[in-house]
């Protein structure tokens, strides 16, 4: 089975069709949320293995949401997809500990290989994590 992923995005008919052509594309999308507010609370419900985090949204912005999700979820991997391809947002994802950050426009071919990009590196820190305990 592949990784699980949920969306968060504002836009609902761009949520729709995202969740649609992921499917099709085989990963599984288990939640969706149109806030960064909502992010936050069903990512800390679902624990889902990578998050693909709209920027712009209302309640609560995709940094700020995408800074709760790594600080409550360090095994989550966030995935900023968005229609801004600017480099101070771009740093300000990495800062806050996105895995990547793609602009709206790709293709889902793209998107689904950073989604099992992120899901592998996810299943890395983890065995690193036990590994590390393992030796102490």
């Amino acid at each position: 089975m592949g990784p699980t992923v949920l969306l968060v995005e504002d836009g609902v008919e761009e949520r729709e069709a995202l969740r649609e052509l992921l499917q099709e594309e085989g990963i599984q999308v288990v939640g969706e949320a149109g806030n960064g507010q909502e992010g936050v609370e069903v990512a800390e419900r679902l624990e889902p293995d990578v998050v693909l985090m709209d920027l712009r949204m209302p309640v609560m912005d995709g940094i700020e949401a995408t800074r709760q999700i790594v600080e409550r979820l360090p095994r989550t991997q966030v995935l900023i997809l968005t229609v801004y391809d600017d480099a101070a947002l771009d740093r300000s994802a990495a800062e806050v500990g996105a895995y990547a950050y793609l602009v709206k426009g790709c293709s889902i071919q793209f998107i689904r290989d950073m989604i099992l990009q992120a899901a592998k590196f996810k299943t890395s820190a983890e065995l690193t994590a036990r590994l590390r305990a393992a030796s102490d």
